[in-house]
């Protein structure tokens, strides 16, 4: 792999565009009955088609590298000086360039932003294949699933898909390489709308990938090239090699030797250095749309319809605006005012046949009026791209809001299927990645995930949460499920989230019984023992009598005075009223 062989790795299957060469010139039979219809072969049919390339994907995605503003597609027009000028000969007649009017438009980019948010508008989706033999197994489960969403998340796998999708939107094909930077996982996504050219190797029996390559170039301040990369991935080492023989700044000797190497086999890649990726696999997800961008099948409308709306401008520039006219002959009418360009001051006419006005400008004609309108409807209708309509009321039902999206929805779910694979092997990436930097690699490579792209619908979602309600009442679906499906809200572990609310509920309550069956307790203790204290005539603890200690139950003491056996206080004598009785 030292010896890098470029042309061996740097090598690239083209996008075609069929060509209609050959349609149905295969032929023809007389007097063939249906029985010998089988002594007729089928002939080879070699297709005509026109090569294409991610560059040219990249010309019709921006509008100032539209087809309209080449001028050798569309010619200016040359036009010749008027009549020859008698005061001044030496002018003659002259030849001059008069620049036609062209005009471009980025549907392209409408139906390409369309297409990827259409896709890329939710989040990927997640569940368990597998349940687990036991409840405790498919607790486990559920847990892990949760860190591996989180590690999701936090290696923001969502901007990478969206990155990638972008691409194979735009450039037809994309890439997602995993790395391991100071003991984390991450992931990035390669495009040729970034200046990446990739050249996957895949197996074509086990549909495996065996070798990626990735090339790009450095530019300097001038912007200028000064060397080229290549990066090669297999399944254990990321090689890199450089070539700075396509440094702008070379010599011409030193650029034709390097074309003497070229056509020799000599590469002029060199060898810089290899280490260890750390996954046991090729750690690239690909995916190609051969069919081309998302609006390869709209491409020819969108030029007939720009080269149409320019016509249109120079049927304006010519006939659209009032034109002057005199009628009359030499000296009969005379014109005053400051030039010819400018407005007319005063006009005298000798004759009374004579005649000045204006001649109004013309219209378009219904039938360019009707193509405009017709071209433009069908590149949206045939790029399955929806127009909001106009509602004047409030929020739609979700099959009217289906309905009114389907062309978009329909295209979505196709895209959907077709990067499933690609989904898949971005989440093996993933799985091992988040295992190794969470040191639970093994457990978490078996974990039994089902991914999916689930396509973005303007859908009504209080009507999505009434029914997902509706659904776990019914007992159609488990809390769990509803929870996953629920829009927007949920975190990646919101069903932990809510058993360990529910579980700190109950703890609460829990323990308010508790108190409150103590705090009955501890009253009752003290009503029986107050009872028990006034029946038997003993002190109680939380009973006050008013007789004090060592006395029998009575009314209390409210004055504070000690009175003695013989009904007597300090201060106070009754023996005197005793002795009188």
């Amino acid at each position: 792999m030292e010896n890098l062989n470029y042309k061996e790795i740097l090598v690239k299957k083209p996008w075609f565009e069929l060509l209609p060469d050959g349609y149905l010139k295969h032929g023809s039979f007389k007097n063939l009955v249906v029985s010998d219809k089988s002594e007729i072969s089928m002939p080879k049919d070699k297709m005509s088609m026109l090569v294409k390339t991610q560059a040219d994907f990249l010309r019709a995605y921006y509008p100032s590298a539209h087809r309209i503003f080449n001028e050798k597609e569309y010619p200016d027009i040359w036009k010749m000086t008027p009549a020859y000028d008698p005061e001044k000969p030496e002018n003659g007649s002259k030849w001059y360039l008069q620049p036609i009017t062209r005009t471009a438009f980025a549907f392209q980019q409408v139906i390409a932003t369309k297409h990827i948010l259409h896709v890329t508008g939710n989040d990927v989706q997640f569940e368990l294949i597998d349940g687990g033999e036991s409840v405790t197994k498919g607790d486990e489960l559920k847990k892990r699933l949760a860190k591996f969403k989180r590690g999701w998340l936090t290696s923001s796998m969502e901007t990478v898909m969206y990155d990638a999708v972008r691409s194979y939107m735009i450039t037809a094909d994309t890439a997602v390489v995993g790395y391991f930077s100071d003991g984390k996982f991450g992931a990035r996504a390669l495009s040729f709308l970034n200046g990446d050219t990739l050249y996957p190797h895949i197996d074509s029996i086990t549909g495996e990938m065996d070798l990626f390559a990735r090339q790009y170039r450095d530019y300097g301040e001038d912007g200028k090239t000064k060397c080229q990369w290549v990066e090669v991935w297999d399944n254990k080492y990321l090689y890199r090699f450089k070539d700075e023989t396509v440094a702008e700044d070379r010599s011409v000797t030193n650029r034709i030797l390097d074309k003497i190497k070229g056509a020799f086999g000599i590469s002029g890649y060199n060898y810089v250095d290899k280490k260890e990726h750390g996954f046991p696999f090729v750690p690239v997800a690909y995916a190609r749309n051969n069919d081309g961008p998302c609006w390869a099948a709209v491409q020819r409308n969108i030029e007939d319809y720009e080269e149409a709306f320019s016509y249109l401008c120079e049927n304006n520039k010519a006939y659209a605006f009032p034109i002057f006219y005199v009628k009359g002959d030499g000296d009969d009418v005379v014109i005053q005012g400051d030039n010819m360009t400018g407005a007319v001051k005063s006009i005298a006419m000798n004759d009374k046949d004579n005649d000045a006005g204006f001649l109004n400008g013309t219209d378009a004609s219904n039938a360019f009026a009707t193509q405009l309108d017709k071209s433009y409807n069908l590149i949206y209708e045939l790029s399955f791209t929806v127009k909001p309509p106009e509602l004047k009321s409030g929020d739609l039902p979700g099959v009217a809001l289906k309905l009114l999206y389907s062309p978009a929805i329909e295209a979505a779910s196709n895209d959907a299927e077709k990067l499933h694979p690609f989904l898949n092997t971005v989440v093996r990436i993933a799985k091992y990645g988040i295992g190794v930097e969470q040191d639970m690699m093994a457990s978490m490579v078996e974990l039994p995930i089902n991914a999916w792209i689930e396509p973005y619908v303007h859908q009504n979602k209080t009507e999505t949460i009434t029914n997902l309600a509706t659904a776990v009442q019914n007992k159609f679906i488990s809390k769990q499920t509803a929870s996953e499906r629920c829009p927007d809200f949920p975190m990646p572990d919101e069903f932990d989230r809510i058993l360990r609310e529910q579980k700190e509920e109950q703890e609460q309550d829990l323990l308010m019984d508790i108190r409150r069956a103590d705090n009955e307790l501890q009253n009752n203790i003290a009503e029986e023992e107050a009872v028990v204290a006034i029946n038997n005539g003993q002190p109680g603890q939380d009973v006050n009598t008013g007789g004090g200690s060592g006395r029998k139950p009575g009314r209390p003491n409210k004055s504070g005075k000690e009175w003695d056996e013989n009904r007597n206080y300090p201060g106070r004598n009754n023996w005197n009223p005793y002795n009188r009785r």
